[in-house]
């Protein structure tokens, strides 16, 4: 049995319904000629795999019932909204950030948004702001690690004394976002091996696996 022909265009109308739009914004998108359309007789019908590529790449216009718009766009760029996500700030802080001039701009639809590779060369070159995904295992990280100002409580000296001590000593220190730390392990090994420094009574209770 031969299989039905698939559908390869739709009319103006059709296009509509299937983004809840009017006739009048409906025609609109049609004269920015954002997909291919063709006239039969005196129809035009717009073309939908060139709908759906145009459909790919843009956010703005959103389907009564199916998929989420910009597939494709998303895999290039991000808009303000989507940074804020990101980030867990706010979309205002993302503008703010965007007008540092830190990402390369690019315009989908009269809408502003930057590209993936700009934030990311970006992101890998600073320190202060982190993802959602990396703040969370930043506070794995910590679990296991002593700030300096912490270790500075601990031990009742300042804070470049610390400094002093984790270069004297070598001790082990990772970068958690903007902090360095120092890892437990190593800092409770060289605690145990002099005698100098001794920890702060509300100290005493901390334990390695703290």
């Amino acid at each position: 049995m031969e299989q039905p022909k698939k559908k390869t265009s739709m009319s103006v109308r059709e296009m509509g319904r299937l983004l809840g739009l009017g006739k009048t914004e409906s025609y609109y998108l049609v004269k920015k000629n954002y997909f291919k359309v063709i006239t039969v007789g005196a129809t035009m019908r717009v073309m939908i795999p060139s709908f759906e590529e145009w459909y790919a790449n843009q956010s703005f216009y959103k389907k009564v019932d199916g998929p989420e718009p910009g597939s494709q766009l998303k895999l290039t760029s991000m808009s303000a909204e989507e940074l804020g996500t990101l980030l867990g700030i706010s979309e205002a802080s993302a503008y703010d950030l965007i007008a540092k001039g830190h990402f390369e701009r690019i315009e989908v639809l009269g809408k502003m948004r930057i590209s993936n590779e700009s934030f990311w060369k970006w992101y890998a070159t600073q320190s202060i702001y982190r993802t959602v995904e990396d703040q969370a295992k930043d506070v794995e990280k910590m679990e296991s690690t002593l700030r300096m100002p912490e270790i500075a409580r601990m031990l009742g000296i300042h804070r470049n004394q610390v400094y002093d001590i984790v270069k004297r000593a070598n001790l082990e220190t990772i970068q958690i976002g903007r902090y360095k730390c120092v890892t437990k392990d190593s800092f409770y090994h060289w605690y145990e091996s002099q005698s100098r420094y001794t920890l702060k009574p509300d100290a005493q209770t901390q334990g390695r696996s703290e």
